[in-house]
């Protein structure tokens, strides 16, 4: 009778370090995760795809919410990474305006696993609406800065540059969905309204006298 181990078996239990199993759960949840909707995502089956033992997961996540909590964390902390400015990016303009196409790339690359997880909220709102209110907090941050506008934001700034990340990220939905809209086009309109809601907050008593 053989008494070789069934796949998967000597890699599950193989000792690892303990980051890297932790990162192999999470590496794991994001590849099914962007897979579709026909992808297992159940603790055992991404348990395998990580080779770790099953119970793995609870040690370091409590249960599979706190595991897609981990790799959306991870993938938003991506995100920032990836919007930071090129060395040619000179003018706040362009800054911006590389921020924005920059965030639009990194969402389509990452489509399946956008739509499934945080457009349809298939895995629990609270996790999807925690994390992306978290990486939306860091994008109005990024985008301040990469305006050069003075800290402390002003209430009325944080409101308007808070909202504005919605509208970027629904308006790169709109982008997604429409095939006649050009990535160009879009980032321009983006960056129009981000440039008119920051002027917007500089003189809020003079909006009702524009005509004048």
């Amino acid at each position: 009778m053989s008494t070789n181990p069934p796949p998967g078996a000597e890699r599950s239990h193989r000792a690892r370090p303990r980051k890297d199993r932790r990162q192999a759960l999470i590496d794991a949840a994001i590849e099914l995760l962007a897979e579709g909707n026909s992808a297992d995502i159940s603790a055992a089956a991404i348990s395998r795809r990580a080779g770790v033992a099953h119970g793995l997961l609870f040690y370091y996540f409590t249960d599979k919410q706190g595991l897609v909590a981990a790799a959306l964390a991870d993938v938003l902390a991506n995100l920032a990474e990836f919007q930071e400015p090129e060395a040619g990016e000179q003018s706040v303009r362009a800054r911006v305006e590389g921020f924005v196409r920059r965030h639009i790339e990194f969402l389509e690359r990452h489509r399946v696993l956008y739509v499934r997880v945080i457009r349809e909220g298939e895995l629990g709102d609270s996790v999807v609406e925690d994390a992306v209110r978290k990486a939306r907090a860091e994008g109005a941050q990024q985008v301040a800065a990469l305006a050069e506008l003075s800290e402390p934001l002003s209430a009325l700034q944080s409101a308007a540059i808070s909202g504005w990340t919605g509208f970027l990220d629904r308006t790169a939905d709109a982008y997604f969905d429409t095939a006649d809209l050009e990535l160009d086009a879009v980032v321009e309109l983006i960056v129009d309204t981000f440039e008119a809601v920051v002027a917007a907050t500089h003189s809020p008593p003079e909006t009702g006298n524009r005509d004048q």
